[in-house]
């Protein structure tokens, strides 16, 4: 081979291998909020969320697809969140079609802590990007202040008690050993499982067993006899919290084929439910609802060890100060 024919080939090689990450760098993923990230609480109302795909040039698009996956934030720090076994798990997981670049939907964020939301873009003709989201949600300054509220009661309780029984020989240990024992009796949740399932002549919606802790399969597609137009349907699905009435997750005006499917965890251990409504041209709306009973699951009881452990050490320390006190007027 002569040396002409070596550089070429070299040449060649070289461009194959830098081919694939320019050809990536075309495109380009862009998430938002709203309200914005830094205004995120949990349990405060369904958010908006939407990712835009973009070409090289900032222009979005015109149709392709994104999977998309939620990850809840990872065990971490003294205190547990208020649903343990949430997290670290899949929240949600569904392959969205794009409309002028962007797809969009609603959730509400059950748990404080660093979400990951990872975004696979792909377009018609084949090009694809992925990309990662790091979604910081802060707890509610009024939990916050309820938690400093209830110490502060919890240590003058412990500082009433301490001078109450000073003067009486072994009635603080007494009180102290009363308040460990009442203080560890945790308390048993017993879930029942129940399914209601509600279908129409024209469309199937089938969910999962729902665990907290795991995600759920949820399906709709339309029966057989239903002719879907070329554009598709549009498909508006829901999921309610039945006890507060409040939204957990939808996504309106979806162009689907006929059939759609996510994977949805619930994370709250009460009933809810998954409405979908399908608007095709020239018929009415093709409703169908199915209500859900979620099973409960009792958290660990080292989720609970740490708050009890703080719990008890400040009214130990109220104890301590009210005796304390007490002793010291005593003396003098």
């Amino acid at each position: 081979m002569s040396l002409k024919s070596l550089l070429a080939l070299v040449a060649v090689a070289v461009s194959a291998l830098l081919a694939a990450p320019l050809w990536a760098q075309d495109l380009n993923i862009l998430f938002k909020t709203s309200p914005s990230i830094d205004r995120l609480r949990p349990h405060a109302g369904s958010v908006g969320l939407s990712v835009l795909v973009t070409d090289a040039t900032g222009k979005p698009i015109e149709s392709g697809w994104a999977e998309i996956r939620l990850d809840a934030p990872k065990p971490g720090g003294f205190f547990s969140t208020d649903i343990p076994l949430v997290e670290g798990t899949r929240l949600a997981e569904m392959r969205l079609p794009l409309k002028n670049g962007k797809a969009e939907w609603q959730y509400e964020w059950p748990i404080r802590g660093e979400y990951r939301l990872a975004v696979e873009a792909s377009t018609v003709d084949g090009k694809k990007v992925s990309k990662t989201f790091d979604i910081t949600v802060r707890e509610s300054s009024t939990k916050w202040l309820m938690l400093g509220g209830f110490n502060l009661g919890l240590f003058l309780f412990g500082f009433i008690a301490g001078r109450i029984f000073t003067a009486t020989k072994g009635s603080a240990a007494s009180l102290i050993v009363a308040l460990l024992l009442s203080a560890t009796a945790l308390p048993s949740a017993v879930a029942q499982i129940s399914q209601a399932l509600e279908q129409t002549v024209e469309a199937t919606l089938t969910v999962e067993p729902a665990v907290v802790g795991k995600a759920s399969r949820i399906t709709w597609r339309l029966d057989g006899g239903v002719n879907v137009p070329s554009k598709g349907a549009m498909l508006t699905l829901v999921i309610t919290q039945l006890e507060e009435g409040h939204t957990v997750f939808a996504i309106e005006k979806l162009l689907v084929a006929g059939e759609f499917a996510l994977y949805f965890q619930f994370v709250d251990g009460s009933e809810h439910s998954v409405t979908a409504v399908a608007e095709l041209p020239g018929r009415n709306p093709i409703r169908t609802e199915q209500r859900v009973s979620v099973t409960a699951v009792e958290p660990p009881a080292t989720a609970a060890l740490p708050a009890m452990v703080l719990f008890l050490f400040v009214i130990a320390l109220g104890l301590g100060v009210g005796r304390w006190s007490k002793l010291r007027v005593a003396t003098r």
